[in-house]
Parts: structure tokens; C-alpha cells; sequence
């Protein structure tokens, strides 16, 4: 604890990540030009509480656009009016949704089943990630198959000559992927390595890429830089599957198309 003019302070602490240059980072969220992916500032990050692992989701209004526009909603059929459209016509659906639609970003919730059991999902593993737990315990895996495996397995374990590196191959067979808790949204990573609040975090959702650079001719050679107000938080029902939570959102708000640079300028963590 510490005292200032007699009074004891009891912040918590965190963690702070080693090595990050002091620079002005806006709060945004890109839509890069690989296909599928995303990239959301520290800023964002640190407003959504989300780290690198963790789960961020999009939230849309397309669902209840689409249920205004078969209900005649007097709001949509004023607009149809004004543009000189016909409601129902395909032009009027993409005149509709261009200026209706709204799209925002939150941290991804748990999700459960009707009885409110929590859903689960298999850990995905690559052969990297399965190399490298075998490095970590080579020794028990290498006992625990010679006891335990078939006979072709340990024959292969021990023939003349095998190195480690051979070995651990053989051994990634036995790793088995975890159930593990499963989110709404994309999980996260940060590829400096980055971990703790406020780095930035890229995560992949095509489908959501596909739909908000629709209008690009060309989407995989420019990103889509999208603004985000984060003094405009907003609490938005979400089911989980079971019931309604409520979540902390933040719109995406006016964009812009840029060419893509190998270091965008302040985005260097």
C-alpha cells in the first residue's frame, strides 16, 4: 500500500509488457488485407478487457433490419420513399442495409447448452503446437509408450540409429487435445508474443470480412480501417445459448480504405 496526503492507496496491480515504444495508437479495428483477417489496437483491447487467447465477437442489427423490412417497418418505408425505391426490390435491400446496418465489436461470452450445461470444444493442436509439448515432457512420453504402446510403435521407438528428433515424431501421436470451454467470437493472438491488457491482437472471422468489404472490388489488396469511439460503450443482450447476458460494445464507425505497409505507422507495440 502506499500513502499520499494521508490517505492509503490500495490500487491493484498488473503486469506490464516489456520493451513497448510510448506511441499514439488510435483506437481501431481493421479489416487487413488477408482474406479473413483482423486486427484490433491496443486501445480497443484494453477497453474490451480482451487479451491474447482470449475471444472477441461482432455484433450486428442485420437480423432485426431484415425483420423490419418484411414487417414494412414505417421507418423503412419512409426511407424507400425518400430514395424513390421499391420496398422489397433488390435495390432497395442494398440501398436498406447500407444505411441501416450497424456493426460492433465485443468480448466473446461463454456459451452453454437449453439446460445450461457449458458447451465445449476441442483444443486445436497443430504439429508444432504438438512438438513442442513432447519437448517439454520427452522422457515420461518415451517411458509411457514403451509400456504401454503397441508393439510396431515400440519397435519403431528403438530401432538402431533413431535420433530424438525421430522419436519426438513418433511420439506426437500421443498427444491428445484438451476439451476445452467454448467462446462466442474468434480467439485472439498477438504475434509479437505479447500477453496482459492493452497489446494488439489479430483473430480471423471470413465471414464477417466478406460482408464488410462487400463493396471492395479488390478486398485482399487494401485494409479497411474502421474508428472506434470509446467513450461510446454500449450495453447490448446477448444469448449465450442458455440466457441473456449483457456485454460491453463499441461500434465501428466512419472507415477508410489504405494500401497495406509492411509497419503501418503507430502500430508498433
Amino acid at each position: 500500500m502506499k500513502t499520499v496526503n494521508g490517505k492509503t492507496m490500495g490500487f491493484g496491480f498488473s503486469a506490464v509488457n516489456a520493451g513497448q515504444r510510448n506511441v499514439s495508437v488510435e483506437p481501431q479495428l481493421i479489416a487487413v488485407s488477408t482474406d479473413g483477417g483482423f486486427r484490433l489496437t491496443p486501445p480497443v483491447t484494453r477497453a474490451l478487457g480482451v487479451g491474447s487467447g482470449e475471444y472477441v465477437m461482432f455484433i450486428s442489427n442485420i437480423d432485426g433490419i431484415e425483420q423490419a423490412i418484411a414487417a414494412k417497418d414505417p421507418q423503412i418505408v419512409e426511407f424507400c420513399q425518400e430514395q424513390g425505391l421499391e420496398l422489397g426490390s433488390p435495390e432497395a435491400s442494398i440501398a436498406i442495409h447500407q444505411e441501416f446496418d450497424m456493426w460492433a465489436i465485443a468480448k466473446g461470452v461463454q456459451e452453454f447448452d437449453a439446460k445450461g450445461n457449458a458447451k465445449t470444444t476441442q483444443e486445436r493442436l497443430s504439429k508444432k503446437d504438438k512438438l513442442k509439448f513432447v519437448s517439454q515432457h520427452f522422457e515420461e512420453m518415451l517411458v509411457a509408450a514403451n509400456e504401454q504402446a503397441d508393439d510396431e510403435t515400440k519397435d519403431a521407438l528403438n530401432r538402431d540409429g533413431i535420433t530424438k528428433e525421430e522419436q519426438m515424431d513418433l511420439l506426437t501421436a500421443f498427444v491428445k487435445a484438451r476439451e476445452l470451454p467454448k467462446y462466442k467470437g474468434s480467439k485472439t493472438a498477438n504475434p509479437a508474443g505479447y500477453t496482459g491488457a492493452g497489446t494488439s491482437l489479430t483473430f480471423t472471422d471470413t465471414n464477417v470480412w466478406n460482408q464488410l468489404k462487400a463493396d471492395m472490388e479488390e478486398p485482399s489488396k487494401l485494409n479497411r480501417v474502421f474508428d472506434i469511439d470509446l467513450d461510446a460503450v454500449q450495453d447490448i443482450e446477448i444469448n449465450n445459448g442458455y440466457e441473456m447476458v449483457t456485454v460491453k460494445a463499441f461500434i465501428l464507425g466512419a472507415h477508410v480504405d489504405k494500401e497495406p505497409s509492411r509497419i503501418e505507422k503507430g502500430d508498433k507495440e
